[in-house]
């Protein structure tokens, strides 16, 4: 009995000291307890709240773009530490872990410029006092104890930069600064001090309100920003011109507040801040307390991109532009108004202000070339009014003859005559279809897109009701003065054009909605991004060719692929993909840009085979050969005297030249001239197509022409024009025409030459002349689009959008590519982009989409991709993934990587 009294005892006397040592932990851990941010005063540029680093850490490593990110420079450093964390013994220590919870703030100090970091330790925090005693008993690597006094510290020292790292009170305290350091008492008073002067209203300081952050709940985030308006504005301001303009006449009345979120796949970022302007015309819009837009809840679920401007009225619009527009802004209006009322009887404000209300939208449509456009109307009355008055005017006209699916879809058409004046001046006036869709007008240059707008509204098939737009919107109001949802794979927002470490981040992620809205004086921004997943492609950059004429959709690279070359009109462009340098070369006609690949002039390049060489062609047969800068060789431009029936094409050195005679000429890098022994009886409308096959003899060059003609016959030759024994063949008599350049390949070491016609018969034949069975094969649809071989299929698209896989078999496998069509401006192409040796299929058609598929018709991940035409594949080089280069219908190079 007496030992039980004596265990009882000894458990009595081991809990009492354990509940009296914890109070005496705790009471030490409160006594003298300051805020997270006690010793980072209000003029710090830029502050970070994180209220708990593990679980923001957690958030970052399950973040699906976190291994893209060390593809932005400014944040590879990061990544990188992340990753050694991630697989250090720290991160995983469960005591370390419970120490780290405490919250951490972070700034960016203006005066002196250095970094401070304080972190609440919380009920570890008397560890602080007595964790200098042991120091010496740890050995980590550049970590020293510097004793001196009351500044005693650690000093974690790396090349070039030293971090003071030491306790103050409960707080953790770092910076780089070792004034900094030592001031940490008068940093403390001096935040104290504007605490006091704030509550008595006698403070100086900028922010207004309490200390810190007054609408932003840390808490509620991975991570809060407090950012000064300097800051702010300069770091928006270098992404768009027209922002900086704006930013110019606002005034911020408070700090930028920020709240981040980091999910497994999804990014959310809220920003705050009080505005208001000296100018009433952006005061006005600033004042207004945003409402939800009717047009968003109308968005077509096949939306890919939408902007909805909801702000004001378009005069409040009209008034805020004057603000930031140029001097001859207002000249032009003036101009535009005089010109409205002499040639239609009607001023601006009667033609675009008295019947339009406050939304106005453009979005476009999955697979569509042309946007469709909204404005919401406020007066359908006098809207039809000023309709009528316009159309009885000789300038406009109304044509009702179309009908699609039942559905006449008028369209407002300029006289030729008009718009053969505006060419002159480089002017285009577009001829849009139109329709009215309740308190909508809706109009776009495509009908078919038109239709489908109007289908997908009537039938309530609309993006708020789709996964994809939940995902990205749900969950926050949708009230807002504008707004922007984009998809990479067809649009590219404004705010990402300029190649800078922000837009770097941004693009990695695949999708995106902005939103901005006001609500008297404070504003509101909430931007929520979704990256891609798993294979796919990511946004290098992006780059505006800047010409009078639309870039051709023919993208042609360097063979060491260090340029870019385009032709627009009769200008060329070479584009240095290291940098994004842009020279260009004009002329006086229509000019074509292709490298000269093999091509050597012993005069100027000192026979450097690698050198970057181009030619350079214009319809009228001047030729020049130019280097990667388009600087002309000795001895050109060359005049020729030719008119150049198709496009020009280089092969092994030369440059060959279809002239409107029948006949094929060839330029040489030093300047000779040649003319092929054979001729044709009409000009080539396509160039010819050429091969390189390998022989017992070594290697023969083989050139397939198509003179397109009712005689339907393929020609087969060497590349000097000598016509080959067995050619021509004639195609067979219910054939028709065809369009392109035939296709040349080799199959078992035998040369063969394909060639689709319009009507779908496709014929191959080897090089005797001697047709393959069990071709002709006959594929339903129509063709514009010669084929592609990948080593084992044949692959065409006709012009509905149906994808064919042909086997030398004879076998015919398709897939309709929705939304698609294919004529004269389509194109296909093969390329292994993932190194399995078995090549993917690369699809254009008469849209801005790249569509890409594997052999077995799986659409690649991220496509289609805003672009048309013949892209450019550069190949993977050692760790860095191949990538494609193409132009987009909006005049900008995009250059994609894939992952």
């Amino acid at each position: 009995m007496a030992k039980a009294n004596r265990i009882v005892k000894f458990f009595f006397v081991f809990f009492f000291i354990l509940v009296f040592l914890t109070i005496v932990w705790t009471v030490f851990s409160l006594v003298g307890r300051v805020k997270v941010d006690a010793l980072i005063p209000d003029s710090a540029v830029i502050r970070v709240n994180i209220s708990n680093p593990v679980r923001l850490f957690d958030d970052v490593l399950s973040h699906e773009s976190l291994k893209e990110l060390s593809n932005v420079p400014s944040l590879s450093p990061a990544v990188s530490v992340i990753n050694n964390l991630k697989e250090g013994p720290l991160a995983k220590n469960r005591l370390v872990r419970i120490a780290a919870r405490g919250s951490v703030e972070i700034a960016l100090l203006s005066e002196p410029k250095a970094l401070a970091v304080a972190w609440d330790m919380g009920f570890l925090s008397p560890l602080l006092r007595i964790f200098p005693s042991f120091s010496g008993f740890f050995n980590i690597p550049n970590l020293y104890y510097v004793q001196a006094g009351k500044n005693s510290r650690f000093e974690y020292r790396m090349e070039g930069k030293t971090f003071y790292i030491g306790p103050y009170r409960n707080l953790l305290f770092i910076t780089d600064d070792s004034k900094v350091f030592e001031s940490r008492e008068n940093l403390y008073l001096e935040v104290q001090l504007a605490d006091k002067q704030r509550e008595s209203n006698q403070s100086e300081s900028k922010l207004s309100g309490k200390r810190g952050f007054n609408t932003i709940k840390p808490s509620s985030y991975d991570a809060a920003l407090l950012i000064s308006p300097a800051f702010f504005s300069d770091l928006v301001s270098e992404q768009d011109s027209a922002i900086a303009a704006v930013l110019d006449g606002i005034d911020f009345d408070s700090a930028v507040e920020a709240g981040l979120s980091v999910y497994p796949q999804k990014l959310e970022l809220r920003i705050t801040s009080s505005l208001s302007s000296r100018l009433a015309a952006l005061n006005r819009l600033m004042e207004v307390r945003s409402q939800a837009p009717g047009m968003s809840e109308r968005l077509p679920a096949s939306s890919q991109y939408a902007t909805v401007l909801s702000a004001g009225t378009l005069d409040d619009l009209f008034q805020a532009t004057r603000v930031f527009a140029s001097n001859d802004f207002d000249d032009t209006i003036k101009r535009t108004d005089s010109l409205s009322r002499t040639i239609l009887g009607l001023t601006l404000d009667d033609l675009l202000f008295s019947w339009t209300g406050k939304e106005f939208a453009v979005f476009g449509l999955e697979g569509r070339p042309h946007p469709v456009y909204a404005i919401q109307i406020a007066d359908e009355r006098l809207r039809q009014t000023v309709f009528d008055k316009a159309f009885k005017s000789i300038v406009l006209s109304e044509n009702t003859r179309l009908s699609l699916d039942g559905t006449r879809i008028p369209r407002i058409e300029v006289p030729e005559f008009l718009q053969s004046l505006l060419r002159r001046w480089n002017l285009f006036l577009p001829s849009p279809y139109y329709m009215v869709y309740r308190d909508y007008l809706l109009a776009s240059e495509s009908a078919e897109a038109l239709l489908a707008a109007l289908r997908a509204m009537q039938r309530n098939d609309v993006l708020p009701k789709t996964a994809e737009w939940r995902n990205i919107a749900g969950g926050r109001t949708a009230a807002s003065a504008f707004s922007l949802y984009y998809s990479l794979d067809l649009s590219m927002p404004f705010f990402l054009r300029k190649n800078t470490a922000l837009s770097g981040f941004l693009s990695l992620y695949r999708q995106g909605l902005v939103r901005m809205s006001f609500d008297k004086g404070k504003t509101d921004i909430t931007i929520v991004l979704v990256p891609g997943s798993g294979s796919g492609v990511n946004l290098v950059n992006s780059l505006l060719v800047e010409t009078k004429a639309r870039p051709s959709n023919r993208v042609y690279g360097s063979s060491d692929d260090s340029k870019i070359f385009i032709s627009a009109g009769d200008t060329v462009v070479s584009v240095n993909v290291a940098d994004n340098a842009v020279v260009d070369m004009r002329g006086q006609d229509r000019l074509w840009i292709i490298p000269a690949e093999g091509a050597v002039d012993n005069k100027n390049d000192k026979n450097d085979k690698n050198a970057v060489n181009a030619w350079v062609a214009s319809e009228r047969g001047r030729i020049t050969y130019v280097n990667g800068d388009l600087e002309p060789a000795q001895d050109f431009p060359l005049l020729t005297g030719l008119r150049l029936s198709a496009a020009p094409v280089s092969y092994n050195g030369r440059l060959y030249l279809c002239d409107e005679d029948g006949k094929v000429h060839t330029v040489e890098a030093n300047g000779s001239q040649k003319t092929w022994e054979t001729s044709f009886t009409s000009p080539l409308r396509s160039p010819p197509s050429f091969l390189a096959a390998q022989t017992k003899n070594g290697t023969r060059h083989y050139a397939a022409v198509y003179p397109k003609s009712f005689f339907s016959e393929l020609w087969l030759l060497d590349a000097d024009g000598k016509l080959l024994p067995g050619w021509p063949v004639p195609l067979s008599a219910d054939a028709g025409i065809g369009f392109g350049s035939p296709l040349l390949f080799t199959l078992n070491n035998i040369v063969h030459i394909a060639f689709v016609s319009q009507s779908g018969d496709l014929f191959i034949f080897d090089e005797t002349g001697k047709g393959i069975s069990p071709f002709p094969v006959a594929l339903e649809g129509v063709f514009f689009v010669q084929p592609v071989f990948d080593g084992r299929f044949l692959w065409l698209i006709s012009s509905e959008g149906n994808l064919f896989r042909v086997s030398m078999e004879g076998e015919v496998l398709y897939q309709g590519i929705a939304d698609f069509t294919a004529k004269e401006e389509g194109y296909i192409t093969v390329y292994d982009c993932d190194g399995d040796k078995v090549p993917e299929v690369f699809i254009t058609g008469e849209g801005n989409a790249l569509h890409a598929y594997t052999r077995n018709f799986r659409s690649l991940e991220g496509f289609p991709l805003a672009m048309w035409g013949k892209p450019h594949f550069i190949p993977a080089k050692g760790n860095k993934k191949p990538e494609i280069i193409g132009i987009g219908m909006d005049r900008r190079l995009y250059r994609w990587q894939f992952r």
